[in-house]
Order: C-alpha cells, then sequence, then structure tokens
C-alpha cells in the first residue's frame, strides 16, 4: 500500500507539472495494483484529493477507474 501512496503522490506532481492526463493514467494504473479491500481510507482520500485538483476528463475518468476496480 504505501508504493501505491508514493505513486498516487507522484502523479500529483506530474499534474503540478501540467500533465493531467499523465497524472490520471499514474494513478489509475497504482490504484490498479491493489486489492479492492485496500482501496479506502488513505487511498482513496489521495486519490479524491487528485481528482478534484484534475480539470475535465482526465478527473473524470480518474474518479470512473477508481470507482469500478
Amino acid at each position: 500500500m504505501i508504493r501505491v501512496l508514493i505513486a498516487v503522490d507522484g502523479a500529483a506532481c506530474v499534474r503540478t507539472d501540467g500533465d493531467p492526463a499523465g497524472a490520471a493514467d499514474l494513478a489509475v494504473n497504482a490504484g490498479a495494483q491493489l486489492p479492492v479491500a485496500y482501496r479506502d481510507g488513505s487511498v482513496r482520500s489521495r486519490v479524491e484529493s487528485l481528482c478534484q485538483a484534475l480539470p475535465g476528463c482526465p478527473g473524470s475518468g480518474l474518479r470512473d477507474a477508481s470507482a469500478s476496480h
């Protein structure tokens, strides 16, 4: 779970660098590495925070992917 949290934080950095689609891809890929039972708490909180920071489709796509996995 630590690796996924670090990957989501890295995705936030990619977003800050101006690549929202890349950030969404990184976060979705990181979240997909965890079993469903571990996708709550800190992971969900950080992904939701990143989703709120992503404009338009990348953020929506991340929300959809995190909900479906």
